[in-house]
This record gives C-alpha cells, sequence and structure tokens, in this order.
C-alpha cells in the first residue's frame, strides 16, 4: 500500500504575522472589519452561511474576493505578504529538492489559493483528487493555517491511497503541511467548531514537467510557468 507522508514545519513568526496582516488589510480596506477583528470570527460577518459554499461558489465568497483583488494590484510585489510568500516557497523548493534528489530547475504556484472553512459549512464543495481536475500528477503541496485548523475544521486527507481513510490535518496558526493531494483524496467534513478557519495553499512542481496542452478544468488557466506558476528562478527577481 502506499501511504500519504505529511511533514509539518513551523514557519517564522515574521512570515505568519505578514499573512494574517495582509488578511485583515485586504478586509479592513473595503470597510469588512476592523483593525482589532480576529480571523476566528469572519463567520460572524456573513448574512446568509447556508449558501455560500457550493459547486462553482467555494472560490468567490467576499473574503475571497477582498484578498484576490489585492494580487491584481501593481504594488502587489512590493508587499510584505509577496516577499515573505517568496521566501517561504523558496525554502519549501530546497527542501523538496534534497527529498526528491531531483535539483533542477522548480516552478511554484505564482499566487496562493485562499480556503474559508466557516462553522456549519465547508471550504471545499467534494472530496476530490487534483489530478481530477487536471492537475499534473507530479504536483507537492502546501497547506498552510493562518489561524488553527481542528478536527472537522481541518483538511482531511486520505492516510492510504485509495482506502479513503480520512485524517484532519490538524495544524496551529503559522504551521504548514507538505503533501501529495494531486493523487491522495482529500477535502472537508461540515465544520462544527465555533470558530472560521483560513488557510492557503499552493503547489510546486519540476519546471520539466509542466505542460502548454493542460488547462485547469474549472478555471482553464494553463499549467504553464508564466501563468498558473512561476520558475524559482523568475520568483527571485518578482519584488526586487
Amino acid at each position: 500500500m502506499a501511504q500519504q507522508n505529511i511533514k509539518i514545519i513551523k514557519s517564522s513568526d515574521k512570515v505568519k504575522e505578514s499573512f494574517i496582516s495582509h488578511f485583515k488589510k485586504a478586509f479592513s480596506s473595503i470597510g469588512l472589519i476592523n483593525k482589532n477583528f480576529e480571523l476566528d470570527n469572519l463567520h460572524n460577518l456573513l448574512i446568509d452561511e447556508k449558501n455560500l459554499l457550493q459547486k462553482g461558489t467555494d472560490q468567490s465568497t467576499l473574503f475571497h474576493k477582498a484578498i484576490y483583488s489585492t494580487f491584481d494590484k501593481p504594488s502587489f510585489f512590493l508587499s510584505d505578504f509577496w516577499q515573505n510568500y517568496r521566501v517561504l516557497s523558496l525554502e519549501i523548493v530546497d527542501k523538496l529538492k534534497n527529498e526528491t534528489c531531483y535539483f533542477g530547475e522548480w516552478a511554484i504556484q505564482r499566487y496562493p489559493t485562499i480556503r474559508f472553512h466557516f462553522p456549519n459549512n465547508v471550504s471545499v464543495f467534494e472530496f476530490h483528487r487534483d489530478s481530477n481536475y487536471l492537475h499534473p500528477i507530479g504536483e507537492t503541496n502546501c497547506f498552510y493555517a493562518l489561524n488553527e485548523c481542528i478536527n472537522s475544521s481541518a483538511l482531511h486527507i486520505e492516510k492510504n491511497l485509495g482506502f479513503e481513510d480520512y485524517q484532519p490535518l490538524n495544524l496551529q496558526s503559522g504551521e504548514y503541511a507538505i503533501l501529495n493531494t494531486s493523487i491522495y483524496k482529500h477535502g472537508d467534513f461540515v465544520n462544527k467548531t465555533r470558530k472560521t478557519r483560513v488557510s492557503m495553499d499552493f503547489r510546486f512542481i519540476p519546471s520539466k514537467f509542466l505542460s502548454n496542452d493542460v488547462s485547469s478544468l474549472t478555471k482553464k488557466i494553463k499549467f504553464t510557468s508564466d501563468s498558473y506558476f512561476v520558475n524559482e528562478i523568475e520568483i527571485k527577481k518578482l519584488g526586487h
């Protein structure tokens, strides 16, 4: 049997605080929260929780839009968020090179995917493998916890390939997990805690495995180094 090997690592406080600060500033800039608001309580701002995260809407809440809109700003690559995202991503690339013994060029997801797991809801609409959506088989995923991910508010991933024996990926704020979501099935159960889980995930792959012929199934974004991914050489330049 093929068993998932998950590595959990704690990021620096500087990285964690830059991510959390960016989220709070994005929400504050459109009047959603004040500066003292905690991410755990985002669900208290929702008018109707029941109709949020269905197929086609699990990436389009007002909170998603607030964060993703910052990625489009000309100044984004000068932001603390980007600088720390770049540093963390390159650190992970070094870890992956040593682990896989592949020392060629790697590609990194250009912008992280944002997840909000509200109480009595889910953050993704179904259990799946990323390869079901045409992601390359060779991808490695980083799941980063901005706040606590615990039990029903955590991502659940199968331990043994094909067994669907899901286990929670329990993480504290600032911890991240390096794991395989390309072929291991994963998803959410309904969040029975009283807190919103906020997380990001972003992917890595040797650049040689990228193809101009494959696009994501949902948004039709090409899995290339000038679209969904960016080569590690290029990411070092962005923001300098």
